[in-house]
């Protein structure tokens, strides 16, 4: 009998470690698989945004300029970096790379960091043109020395953005550069204390018919705290 009811507790220890693991494995597999928060992958150049944008407050759109008006948010290319390490530490190890990519007509392939499905689209436009900082998806880059996977990007987390906003969102700030390149910061920090006092921050529904003459870089303002659109065809081909 004794022999019996060990193993029977042999069978209930085993049992037990199995079932753990196992849900220890498919939380790992949805942690890094599905959520992927926390992926960095290794780059051909160890490009610093803390240096760039933290250090020497280089705005997100002075390099990522085209997520101002387009879907995509572009790599600058070798060109753009050697704008400024055409001179700037140009001798430097760290640079090498990016020397051999511009004497050779050879772009730089970076290793992407974030990567929606391809039957899923993410307009970069719409959420900087009404005032949503690009924090609010990446996280504070300028503090990051290696770039990494801020927020997670699945459906759930992007409709609940969508449906709380004030919960997520992070209105523009100075560093991100958004609207800089239409008017100075000063116009901005104007916009700021002129309708902020009214909503903080403004994205979402238009706050009535009065305001529909007011204008900033051709995006009418202000705007309140709404529920985003949840049709189908706002994210999905």
């Amino acid at each position: 009998m004794t022999d019996l009811k060990s193993v029977k507790n042999k069978n209930v220890i085993f049992w037990l470690v199995w079932i753990i693991v196992t849900i220890a494995a498919i939380y790992l597999l949805y942690d890094y698989v599905i959520k992927n928060t926390g992926f960095m992958p290794a780059q051909p150049i160890q490009f610093s945004h803390k240096v760039h944008s933290g250090d020497f407050g280089m705005k997100c759109l002075f390099c990522h300029s085209s997520a101002e008006n387009s879907e995509f948010s572009e790599i600058p290319t070798t060109y753009s970096c050697m704008v400024c390490h055409v001179a700037l530490k140009n001798s430097s190890e760290l640079i090498k790379p990016l020397n051999v990519s511009f004497d050779s007509l050879r772009p730089i392939v970076w290793n992407r960091v974030y990567r929606v499905p391809d039957f899923t689209k993410f307009n970069h436009k719409v959420h900087i043109n009404s005032l949503i900082d690009c924090s609010t998806c990446h996280g504070e880059v300028e503090k990051m020395e290696k770039i990494f996977q801020f927020r997670t990007i699945t459906m759930s987390w992007c409709i609940d953005c969508h449906r709380y906003p004030e919960k997520y969102v992070v209105p523009a700030r100075e560093i991100s550069g958004i609207f800089t390149a239409d008017i100075n910061m000063d116009s901005l920090n104007s916009y700021k204390k002129r309708y902020y006092s009214v909503v903080n921050p403004s994205f979402g529904m238009w706050l009535s018919d009065y305001y529909e003459g007011e204008y900033i870089s051709d995006i009418v303002s202000p705007r309140v705290f709404s529920r985003a659109n949840e049709n189908c065809s706002a994210c999905h081909y």
